[in-house]
């Protein structure tokens, strides 16, 4: 039992550090040819996931709700 925390901290440091170096191998292939239409295209994949996300609260009445905020 005492050797669960720094081996679960472990881990999730090792996870920290593989989406960390991940998001920045990504960012640097998707934006290092293309930076301009690259970033219009995350950009606008951005944008679509808010204006999806708003909206489907608003059909549910999340954003009606002042409880849930």
């Amino acid at each position: 039992m005492n050797g669960e925390r720094p081996l679960i901290a472990l881990l999730g440091a090792g996870i920290v550090v593989l989406v960390v170096g991940s998001l920045t191998v990504l960012a640097r292939n998707t934006l290092g040819m293309f930076p301009t239409q690259a970033g219009a295209v995350v950009g606008l994949l951005i944008l679509s996931l808010l204006v999806g996300s708003v909206l489907g609260m608003r059909g549910r009445e999340w954003l009606r709700n002042p409880g849930y905020w």
